[in-house]
Parts: structure tokens; sequence; C-alpha cells
């Protein structure tokens, strides 16, 4: 939550009865000793300078990670099998002093899409921000309010940087992010609206609060989209049903989770503070989340004004496929600004958008593995004919090199991974950990034609509003703020 964490800075994985390291973060103490690397395989663990080692083979992953984490300043030692031994090679032993080791990796990102002019529209320039989570650091906002860790800070900065870069619009990309955060989800939101609830939280005994920004401006005013999928949960939702409710942007790609319920941790002991637990916890949900509009985000989850092809099925993933999920209700709605209303600009927006996407031969090619994918998870059977298993096989393999064919004579960004031949039919701890990590990293750099996608439907939106003055005041009435849609 913090994007921080005490020890060696290293990511674990587990393989048969090892824990591997998968990677080394980048100036983490593990980074700096030098010693590890990739591949290598823990064996032992120790504390401080001298004393016995644990053998940890065959043990639980996180409990590997319990023994190796620890406070600042304190001294781990581990045995590992370098990588390029065999499992019977030669141990070695390195001892690493642990320290704060920041997760940069997981910060919100910036980018810009730049999407040429095209029937009678100028160029476009669109700003992203993406958001793997509502993360903050909440100690280290007790000690320093002015300086801390935080998402909604990080995404203020980037904003800044987008007006100064005088772009068109801003999409925000939540996709599979699982939420964080309430604060921040709350917090992030006031960075688009001028003061307002934000999302009312009803407890199990009736009473409901509402959690709102507070503060007055925003930090940008300008066109607005979400970009969403089923793996968008909780805080996310949050967020994208306020900036929907308020008609202040757009939300576009697949309906989320439906993580719409609050839980809590409760004890099972009641054990003086120095004795070890034995029962655990058990979890509760203790509250329920509903929009400023009133309807709640819990199993229905928020549906976008322009949705993409269902990639998962809300009978395969998401809330509405728990045995005991609480059903969708509703309260009643709180008072909020209504910057906009967007649904008379739909219909015009979908046109434009299926007119597009049909001669998109990314996009095309995504919609195509959709079907494929649905229609493979569909079947009840599995052949255990070779040949079968092997033309299959070939099948993709030839696909996925002729797409990259096609995209070298039309000009567009080549895949890194069309030769990976990544559909080898083996679990992630069954692939090699080094290399997998590294295909890993090369998937952010492959085409991504849902968030180009969603960045010309915001472009197809400032068009529409700008070329009709008389749409434009029905869908952003003159209240709205200075500088938006509607100016």
């Amino acid at each position: 939550m913090s994007l921080s964490l005490e020890g060696i800075g290293a990511q674990l994985q587990r393989q048969d009865d090892m824990v591997v390291i998968r990677e080394i973060i980048a100036g983490g103490p593990a980074d700096l000793n030098g010693k590890l690397k990739a591949g290598d395989r823990i064996v032992a663990v120790g504390q401080g300078k001298s004393g016995p080692m644990t053998d940890v083979i065959g043990w639980r992953i996180d409990d590997v990670v319990a023994q190796i984490r620890g406070k600042k300043d304190t001294q781990v030692r581990l045995e590992y099998i370098p990588a390029e031994s065999g499992i019977d090679g030669k141990h070695s032993q390195v001892t690493i002093t642990r320290q704060k080791v920041k997760l940069e990796e997981q910060a919100a990102k910036a980018e810009t899409i730049t999407l040429p002019a095209a029937n009678g529209s100028p160029e476009r320039r669109i700003g992203v921000v993406k958001l793997p989570a509502f993360y903050q650091d909440f100690e280290g906002r007790r000690r320093n309010p002015a300086d801390y860790t935080s998402a909604t800070r990080d995404i203020s900065r980037l904003l800044a940087g987008f007006k100064a870069a005088n772009v068109d619009g801003v999409v925000m990309d939540l996709r599979n992010n699982g939420g964080g955060s309430l604060d921040e989800a709350v917090e992030l939101t006031g960075l688009f609206i001028d003061k307002g609830p934000v999302v009312q939280v009803r407890e199990s005994g009736g009473r409901v609060t509402v959690n709102a920004d507070s503060k007055a401006g925003v930090a940008w005013d300008g066109p607005l989209a979400v970009l969403t999928n089923r793996g968008s949960a909780s805080a996310s939702e949050i967020f994208a049903g306020a900036i929907q409710d308020y008609g202040r942007g757009l939300v576009i790609g697949e309906t989320t989770f439906g993580k719409g319920t609050v839980q809590n941790m409760v004890d099972l002991d009641r054990w003086p503070a120095n004795e070890t637990p034995r029962f655990g916890q058990v979890k509760l949900t203790i509250a329920q989340f509903f929009r400023v509009a009133g309807g709640s985000t819990q199993h229905k989850g928020v549906v976008p004004d322009i949705a993409f092809p269902v990639s998962v099925d809300a009978t395969e993933y998401g809330e509405s496929t728990y045995d005991n999920a609480l059903p969708w209700t509703r309260i009643a709605a709180v008072p909020h600004t209504q910057y906009g209303n967007f649904a008379p600009l739909l219909p015009r927006l979908e046109a434009l958008h299926a007119s597009r996407v049909a001669s998109d031969k990314e996009f095309q090619w995504w919609s195509q593995d959709v079907s494929d994918f649905r229609a493979e998870a569909a079947k009840k059977y599995v052949s255990l004919n070779e040949a079968e298993r092997r033309a299959e096989r070939d099948k993709q393999e030839t696909q996925r090199k002729q797409r990259q064919v096609e995209r070298k004579a039309l000009g567009l960004a080549l895949d890194p991974l069309a030769d990976d031949a990544a559909d080898d039919g083996l679990g992630a701890n069954e692939r090699d950990i080094v290399k997998d990590a590294a295909r890993e990293k090369l998937a952010d750099k492959r085409p991504d034609p849902l968030l180009r996608e969603s960045a010309a439907i915001l472009a197809d939106a400032i068009a529409v509003l700008g070329q009709d003055r008389s749409l434009s005041a029905r869908v952003l009435p003159e209240s709205t703020m200075p500088g938006s849609w509607a100016d």
C-alpha cells in the first residue's frame, strides 16, 4: 500500500520445492550488494551476523518471505544455489543489510498518445495515466503530512505536466487496478471535481456516512475518460462511479468487478500480547459502498458508457461468482453537481467507434483472440490426441508470426513477444523463471489497441462537442466549471 517495504529488494517465486529469485529490484540492498541474481535458489535463511541457518526447502513462499524481511538496518544471511549451477550445485552464502525498498514499478505512470488528423479533425494529443493501485504511505502521512507517498499526489504532478504540455484530454487507465486506499479514491476524484460527495458507506447497523472531497479547485478540468475492465475493483469502482455520476467524464471498457463491500479482520484468539495466536482471524463484511447517485457498486459493478467486447464473463470472474455475495441494492442519492450528461452523445460516439475499429487491425486481432478464448473456455473436454494438440500449437504460432508480418507491412508497432511461443501450455512456475520475468517486462511494450481506442473515443467526444454547440449545451450546461468541455 505504501509502495515500500523493509527487506532485501528481491522478488521471489516458488518453483518445485524451492524459492527462486525472480527479479532483483534496482537500487535495493540485494542489487547494491551485487552477489545475488535472478535465478538463484534460496535454500536456507539465518538472522544476524551469526547463528543457525534455517533450511527453507519445501516451505511456503510467504513463510520464506517472512524470514527474509525485517527491520531496516538489521542483517539477514541467505544460503543459495547459484542460477548457473545444477540442483546439486555448490551452495554460496551472502549477508545483506535490510533497508527500505521503494517499489517504483507500481507507481502511477504517464504517457501521451498522439492521434493523427482525420475526417476533418485536427491532430489530438491525449495524456494517459496508468494507475496499478490506490496506494498511500499511511505512516509517512502521519509523520509528515506535507510529503508522503500517495497515488493522488503523484497523479496531481502528472496532470500538471499534461496541462503544461497542452494535451487535449486525459484517460485514467484503471484496468486490473484491484483497489487500495479509500481515502485515495476520494482524494483522486477531487482532482477532477470542485468539492462534493464521492462515496456513501452504509454500516451493518444501517448508519450511512458520506465521504466527500472538501478541497476547492481541480487539477484537471478538461476532457476526461476512465478505462476499466473486469479486474477494476473496489476503490477503482468508487472513482469510476463518481466520475460517471457527476457526468465529469466517459467510462470506457468493460463492466468492473463489482466489489462494493467493506471487510474487517476479527481475531479468534484472546491471548496476552506476548503469546503467539493459535486460531487466526475471520474476515467479516461490516459495510457496503454506494455511489453518490444511490446505486451500489456491489455485484453489478460500474457499467461503461462505451463498452468493449467482454474478455471475461461475469459468470467466470467477479463478485457475482461468489455464492454468498451480497446482492445489488440502492439507497437515497446525495446532492451533487451534474457537470454533464453524455447520454445524447453516446449513439454518435458508438457509431464512430464501430466505424474505426472495423479497419483497426490490432483491435480486430484482440477481438478475435477474445472470441477464440471464450470458445475454448466453453469446451467441456480436452483432447488427448498428440497430433491435434501439436496442430493447434502450430496454428497459434503461425498466426502470431503472420500478424507480425502484417504489422511490418502496415507500419504498425511490432509485438516484442510475437516470436516468444508463450502458448506453451506450461504454468508460470513450470517455465524458466528468469526468462518469464523478462517476458513480463516486454509485455508492457506490446501494442495496446484498447488504450489507443479509448484515447480515440475521447478525441471523438472533444470533436463532437466542438462542432455542435447546441449538443454541447445539452451535454454540459452553462454551470460547468471554467475551462471545462463546454468552454
